[in-house]
């Protein structure tokens, strides 16, 4: 048995025991506090660093797609993003940001599907994959797709319909493009020179593009190319091929897809084709008589576009025939064909010119399936998918510009100031003014099925805007007649574009009209834009 002493003894050791114990446990509960707190800390500023490299894209993206032309923080080319003051050791919040321009961009590139695709196809295969970035997105048609990888001819890894919400089948052969600056991204906690903390992300940002054609000059076909192959700058392409003509419209689906339609030469329709590359006439297309000229034109799908002219009578001769019919044509992916009698109501009133057309797939099916072409004396023609009918106007107006924005909706503009709406049936509008309205673009960027934001174009220099309500006037600054309108997306109702007479161009940037060079001097009859979407990019991050 212990004696007393001996059990204070043993009881002062294990008393000494615990406090050690307990004294380790504190140390260890301490550093594990302390390193959770660094560990936090840590995730917080790698994660800091993150956002400052997605705010640092964000800028640049802003820089290089801003409506703003001149001035203080201007558009900049994508191969100025490297060593741009405002995009260099740039501060943000904790650190800051630098943003280079990936070697090799601006990239464009254009092939073509070697197979058909369904709406739902989640790798799209292609007759080479040369030239195009590892990631980014491309244009099929009118439809954006982004992709994440390449596999030998696929690109892999899709997002079907991107920002629009919706995907469409594509045959096979058709024009697959990419027009894109590539951007790469470092965010540094504190600064980049002593970083504790850094992340990296490279994201692709889609470019604007855009074609306006005009008069003949001399020998040449006159067109004129924005932002490529020399960026924030329209580029004169006149260039003689067969038997050049004046142009009166155009139409774009992609970067390697479009048409120009113009005047008869020869007894031959002018109707040239865009393939990403070059411009070239048609060489399969339906006689045509002496003044017969092409006056608008519809890009709809790679095998299918629409243009419009005068009326001709049905016993296809260029005389006399029994009934005048409206002109209609269709490119059905191989060739150009005049509609038969039986599918185009008779002109019973005279001689109409059809002065515009817009057609427009809203099943997302592949093929159109809603359209209008509009012309002298309100003439309005309606497609419903299968015929073109003769619609109920509300006017007697010559009709010169005509825009489908959904099944819901519609607008035209024309003599006078004339302004008139579709939604289900025609309807006129309160008008800003009284001078003729040549060319009409409208928007619905939040995809709702109705405008949201518009513009047309007339005489003497004549701008009208749509707010989503109403139409006011636009002071242009100048006097010269404006003939065709297009606006991009990314801004709505900020970043348009008007062509006219002498070579006219007129650019509106959400505060002001401006002039721009477009370097050429003959009249500018149309103008059709290749447009990025509300979100113009794909996003990666890059690891060490």
């Amino acid at each position: 048995m212990k004696t007393l002493p001996q059990q204070r003894g043993f009881l002062a050791i294990v008393a000494a025991l615990l406090i050690v114990v307990i004294g380790f446990l504190g140390i260890t509960i301490a550093y594990m506090i302390s390193g959770g707190a660094n560990a936090t800390n840590n995730f917080q500023q790698s994660e800091a660093a993150l956002d400052i490299a997605e705010a640092g894209f964000e800028q640049a993206a802003r820089l290089t797609l801003t409506p703003n032309l001149t001035g203080k923080n201007a558009r900049i080319a994508c191969g100025s993003i490297t060593n741009n003051n405002n995009l260099t050791n740039t501060s943000f919040g904790s650190g800051t940001f630098t943003a280079t321009t990936v070697s090799g961009s601006p990239i464009y590139a254009n092939t073509t599907l070697s197979s058909a695709i369904t709406s739902t196809s989640s790798i799209i295969s292609v007759d080479s994959t040369a030239g195009f970035a590892s990631a980014g997105r491309i244009v099929i048609d009118n439809e954006i797709i982004n992709y994440d990888s390449i596999s030998e001819n696929n690109f892999i890894s899709v997002q079907r319909g991107a920002n629009k919400n919706y995907s469409t089948p594509h045959n096979s052969g058709t024009a697959v493009t990419q027009y894109q600056c590539n951007i790469d991204v470092k965010g540094s906690v504190p600064n980049a020179t002593s970083a504790l903390y850094q992340r990296e992300v490279q994201q692709s940002l889609q470019l604007q593009e855009a074609w306006a054609v005009g008069n003949l000059a001399g020998p040449n076909f006159v067109l004129t190319h924005w932002n490529r192959p020399t960026e924030i700058k329209w580029t004169n392409s006149l260039f003689a091929n067969g038997a050049p003509a004046s142009l009166n419209a155009v139409s774009m689906l992609s970067n390697a897809d479009g048409w120009a339609v113009g005047n008869v030469v020869s007894l031959k329709f002018t109707l040239l084709h865009w393939d990403g590359s070059s411009w070239a006439q048609a060489t399969t297309t339906p006689a045509a008589c002496a003044g017969k000229n092409l006056t608008g034109v519809s890009a709809v799908y790679a095998d299918e576009a629409w243009a419009v002219g005068p009326a001709y009578y049905s016993n296809g001769s260029c005389v006399t025939g029994p009934t005048l019919r409206y002109l209609l044509l269709k490119w059905n992916g191989s060739s150009w064909v005049a509609l038969a009698p039986s599918s185009i109501p008779a002109d019973n009133s005279g001689n109409q010119n059809l002065n515009a057309v817009h057609v427009i797939d809203a099943a997302h099916s592949g093929s159109g399936t809603l359209g209008f072409a509009v012309g002298n004396s309100g003439t309005i023609l309606k497609y419903n998918g299968t015929n073109w009918i003769k619609d109920t106007s509300p006017t007697t107006a010559n009709l010169f510009g005509v825009y489908v924005v959904s099944t819901s909706e519609a607008w035209a503009v024309g003599a006078n100031g004339t302004i008139i709406k579709w939604t289900g049936t025609w309807s006129t509008v309160s008008s800003p003014t009284t001078t003729q309205l040549n060319s009409i673009a409208m928007l619905d960027s939040n995809l709702s099925g109705t405008a949201n934001s518009g513009w047309a174009v007339g005489n003497a220099g004549v701008a009208v805007t749509y707010n989503g309500s109403n139409w006011g006037s636009q002071n242009t600054g100048i006097s010269n007649t404006l003939l065709g309108v297009a606006m991009y997306f990314t801004t709505p109702g900020q970043d348009v574009w008007a062509v006219g007479t002498g070579g006219t161009i007129v650019h509106w940037d959400g505060n002001a009209w401006t002039s721009v060079t477009s370097n050429v001097a003959k009249q500018l009859n149309g103008i059709a834009l290749v447009a990025p979407q509300q979100y113009p990019f794909a996003w990666k991050e890059v690891f060490p």
